[in-house]
């Protein structure tokens, strides 16, 4: 189980998305308000980090670029493995990602098989373990 979504789903799926907070927030912008939203969704539990999985490293740097301070911390494989053709479908896939593994996985859950072949791949980001340990959410500032 690779976790990766079929690239003409995700394309579908963005838009369909997109159209439905169109027709809600006519002045949206998409790829600012989805990073908000999973903003503070980290925000009430940082350790939600984790049930991203492989998205997140993609997902980290989409915040990043929206002006969220997550820290530095990376890993370049899985974040150019996991994501989309743009931010937008990046957020979608992230999102799509947690909400399935969120009814399936506890929030400490780090570890994925990606590959049978080979050992789990274990999501740890220095970052936001660090971050997990301090009680006040408020260091999630933008």
């Amino acid at each position: 189980m690779n976790y990766l979504f079929d690239p003409d789903f995700l394309s579908r799926k963005t838009a369909a998305t997109k159209r439905s907070l169109a027709e809600n927030q006519p002045n949206a912008d998409f790829v600012k308000f989805a990073a908000g939203v999973i903003y503070e969704r980290l925000k009430t539990n940082i350790q939600r980090y984790r049930v991203y999985g492989m998205y997140w490293w993609a997902l980290k740097d989409v915040l990043a670029r929206q002006g969220y301070d997550m820290g530095a911390e990376t890993d370049d494989n899985m974040a150019n493995l996991y994501k989309g053709a743009d931010d937008a479908e990046t957020l979608v896939a992230a999102d799509l990602f947690y909400l399935d593994m969120s009814s399936q996985k506890p929030v400490d859950n780090n570890r994925w098989t990606i590959d049978n072949r080979r050992d789990d791949y274990v999501l740890y980001d220095a970052d936001m373990e660090e971050r997990n340990s301090i009680t006040d959410s408020s260091f999630l500032v933008k």
